[in-house]
């Protein structure tokens, strides 16, 4: 029990004593309350919730799709637009009460739609445009793609909260940045701008390239890029004082938030990742100016490509976001979520056809 009472505090002391806020990603229903007691000032969805309720909270998701199947005869892609819809509806319900409070500075819901549709900048603003719905705190995450730009433009025009997703390079931030100072400028419209580096999936995807092409590089290393990225985003952020939040997400162990803290930024993690720093009773400890080790990330830029030109500020070109390696890796985790909600669709679609009315 005292255990437990340390590793609350740390959350606490993070929320009192530094600038660094925290978020939880994909909760279930009794996570949402957890984190909020915890003090967490938003909440992240990705295409991926509803295949990671389906195993981990099954009784939150199923309700809900056997009710939109009822509700919809339109195909499985729009029914599962449709359950992510609800899924989120209800976080950004329970959010409310804190963006009311805090005046909009807090409470955000993300909201992001079919991850097929990422090609289609008209697709991606039009679930944009309809995520608001849900709220004035539900707010749209736009892949860090052309055609996501194209659509982030237009949203931020017409005023709209945006998140800015899948960054795994400074060239993307910047090109993020660079449109809503552009945008802003020109309509006086200042919404408000997150953008998220992606700290655990970079580091995914490079496990997934050693084992592939057999490299004798040990995870340890490859669990740093991530922070590694999010530092030099940060700092990027400070030097060019764009008037972005960072909201770093994709966390996969506890050093993705605590190797952040003290800076003036917000990090996403799992409920799973609040409770093992409680657990474990970590300290509250300035993370975002340790030194990186210097040698571990030259030699991880000598033998993977995707890392020199993520952390180099001119590595990608606007063209080549979509087809970045950590995108992809991110994206195809997204598909796998949507497709799983999409099957339970069609199979529920064909036990109503079959029950006796």
């Amino acid at each position: 029990m005292a255990r437990a009472t340390v590793g609350e505090t740390f959350f606490r002391r993070l929320a009192a004593e530094t600038p660094t806020r925290v978020w939880v990603n994909n909760p279930t229903v009794a996570e949402i309350g957890l984190a909020l007691a915890q003090g967490a000032v938003g909440c992240t969805t990705n295409p991926a919730y509803g295949g990671n309720l389906m195993k981990r909270a099954p009784d939150d998701i199923r309700p809900i799709i056997d009710a939109c199947v009822r509700l919809s005869d339109d195909d499985d892609a729009a029914v599962a637009d449709l359950v992510q819809r609800r899924l989120v509806a209800r976080i950004v319900e329970r959010f409310r009460p804190l963006y009311d409070a805090s005046d909009g500075r807090c409470g955000y819901v993300s909201i992001q739609g079919d991850p097929e549709a990422d090609t289609d900048s008209e697709r991606i603003l039009a679930a944009g445009r309809s995520a608001h719905a849900l709220g004035p705190n539900a707010a749209p995450k736009i892949p860090a793609t052309a055609p996501g730009y194209a659509a982030l433009e237009t949203l931020v025009a017409e005023g709209y909260p945006t998140i800015v997703t899948e960054v795994f390079s400074l060239s993307q931030l910047i090109e993020a940045c660079e449109r809503y100072v552009a945008v802003t400028a020109r309509t006086g419209i200042r919404p408000p701008f997150f953008a998220c580096p992606i700290t655990g999936i970079f580091g995914d995807h490079l496990k997934a390239l050693a084992t592939r092409d057999g490299l004798a590089v040990s995870n340890e290393e490859m669990e740093l890029i991530g922070v590694t990225l999010a530092r030099e985003c940060y700092r990027l952020v400070q030097e060019r004082r764009y008037p972005v939040t960072l909201l770093c997400g994709g966390a996969r162990v506890p050093f993705d938030l605590t190797g952040l803290v003290g800076g003036a930024l917000h990090a996403t993690i799992n409920w799973s990742t609040f409770a093992e720093i409680m657990a474990a009773g970590t300290p509250l400890a300035n993370g975002i100016d340790e030194p990186t080790d210097a040698v571990v990330i030259r030699r991880l830029g000598a033998t993977f490509d995707d890392v020199r030109r993520a952390l180099a500020r001119d590595g990608l070109a606007v063209e080549e976001f979509e087809g970045f390696g950590p995108v992809q890796h991110f994206r195809t985790n997204f598909i796998a979520g949507w497709t799983a909600v999409r099957e339970a669709i069609a199979v529920q679609r064909v036990a109503l056809a079959r029950a006796p009315r």
